[in-house]
């Protein structure tokens, strides 16, 4: 099985029916799973402020508007882009709106996947070992690791939670007697992971993102973004989804493959 990375939502080339998943560690997908988690409906992910504010206005139901603009939460929003924010007694039976900078753009770059997972470090071994069985069900199995990138540039932690997943896919495949086969860039993902998983906010803590969240106070953020397979459900973006004709993200709760 070929399992490969995309750096950035910009780099996503057609997935050509592959299993895709997106993570924004900080901090999108962790916000999408941490509020499907904690008992939220759905999850519409969508590309700008004025859709978000358009689709609240059309739903019929209970919905939150979630989601930032360089970090910060978006004047008129019920929520910024903080996963803490998301807490049960407010997103439980909700429907959760979400427009981020990154995050939400990466998952309408992996369309053309068959099936688009959700994942970051929180979920990640449980993304790792769905995305398995979806691939190993497909006539295309491979995997595609699809970054968001902070504003279309390369992120070290996406990079690191990359690595991460594909390890777990690695670890899996191999227990099955198989050779996975790696791009390049998933190969320096899972080696670069492998190097710093110990010390894995220490190596974070160079990239650009996380120094600006850091500047803005948000250290409870990263600190909480950065667990390691503490939510074991796996948030999926459903592409087809007659209802309202927008995409929905919604949850798996089987156990990982």
């Amino acid at each position: 099985m070929f399992i490969e990375v995309y750096p950035t939502a910009q780099s996503v080339k057609d997935l050509n029916g592959k299993t895709a998943i997106v993570i924004d560690v900080l901090r999108a997908t962790s916000v999408i799973t941490t509020a499907l988690h904690n008992g939220a409906e759905r999850v519409i992910p969508v590309p700008s402020v004025e859709d978000a504010f358009r689709l609240a206005r059309d739903l019929k139901y209970n919905s939150l508007l979630g989601g930032e603009r360089g970090a910060v939460k978006i004047p008129g929003f019920d929520l910024g882009n903080s996963p803490l924010e998301y807490k049960k007694e407010l997103v439980a039976g909700k429907t959760v709106i979400l427009t981020t900078s990154n995050g939400t753009k990466a998952i309408k770059a992996s369309e053309s996947a068959e099936h688009i997972l959700i994942g970051c470090f929180l979920n990640a071994s449980a993304a790792a070992g769905k995305a398995l069985q979806f691939a190993l069900s497909s006539e295309t199995p491979g995997v595609a690791v699809v970054c968001a990138g902070t504003l279309g540039e390369f992120s070290l932690d996406d990079a690191a939670c990359a690595g991460l997943i594909v390890d777990s896919l690695v670890r899996n495949i191999e227990r099955m007697n198989e050779i996975p086969e790696l791009s390049d860039l998933a190969f320096a993902c899972r080696d670069l992971y492998l190097e710093h998983r110990h010390d894995l906010k220490a190596f974070i803590s160079h990239a650009a993102h996380f120094k600006r969240l850091l500047g803005l106070g948000l250290e409870k953020d990263i600190d909480y973004c950065l667990q390691r397979d503490v939510i074991n459900c796996v948030p999926v973006y459903d592409k087809r989804t007659p209802i309202i004709d927008v995409p929905l993200i919604t949850l798996f709760t089987n156990p990982p493959f």
